[in-house]
């Protein structure tokens, strides 16, 4: 997105995607447990494998939960403000071999819009719902970025928190050019989140509720 002075910004998408991502500490697998770690869920040959445990995760979501998730908003205008999220758990599945959460792990969150700051500003745009896709497996988390949907600034390096980003999207009521960057990158991706959510779930033989709920109201907004 470009303000007013033409200086480039992040759009008002990478602005949601901050501010709804779990960061989580990594927490250290014991060196002799590593031997016995299936080669499904973790194939590269590691000195030292990091994880996550759930029980962060949800952490994260607890404020959000209770208050909503701020995400700050740049408007054409030039005037901004915070459009508060709320999230909902909308899918989960959980693979184990034996204890360990296999790759295929994952949920899916539902952001729902519940009041802006200033109030009284009625903008279509502010009533986009996001539903976003995320792997519950950590040996996903340090794929090069290419590999893991792209758009991250760099890799991990060991010891940071984790950052659980969306692996697939889905939303409905998005239009206009609110949320999305002048250019053709956020267009891009939102098409290839939406293609990646859409085959996992074909792969896994899921039939996801809110999934084709998103995508039939999405039609049903734009017809």
């Amino acid at each position: 997105m470009l303000n007013g002075k033409g200086s480039t910004k992040k759009s008002n998408l990478e602005g949601f995607f901050h501010c709804t991502t779990p960061l989580v500490p990594p927490q250290s697998l014991p060196k002799g447990e590593i031997r016995s770690l299936n080669g499904l869920w973790h194939p590269w040959e590691r000195e030292k494998v990091e994880f996550f445990r759930l029980s962060d995760m949800w952490d994260c979501y607890d404020e959000w939960s209770a208050y909503g998730a701020s995400v700050p908003v740049h408007l054409t205008n030039g005037d901004s403000l915070v459009q508060y999220y709320v999230p909902f758990l909308s899918a989960i599945q959980i693979f184990t071999s034996p204890s360990s959460l296999l790759r295929l792990s994952w949920m899916s969150v539902a952001w729902y819009p519940i009041y802006h700051i200033p109030m009284g500003r009625t903008i279509k745009d502010l009533s986009t719902c996001f539903l976003t896709y995320h792997t519950l497996s950590s040996s996903f988390q340090d794929m090069d970025p290419e590999e893991n949907g792209g758009h991250k600034d760099r890799m991990r390096k060991e010891g940071e928190h984790i950052t659980l980003s969306p692996f697939g999207m889905a939303t409905h009521k998005m239009q206009g050019n609110v949320w999305l960057s002048h250019d053709q990158d956020d267009q891009e991706r939102l098409v290839s989140l939406f293609s990646v959510a859409d085959s996992w779930l074909k792969q896994l033989r899921v039939q996801h509720h809110d999934f084709n709920y998103f995508c039939t109201m999405s039609m049903t907004y734009h017809a």
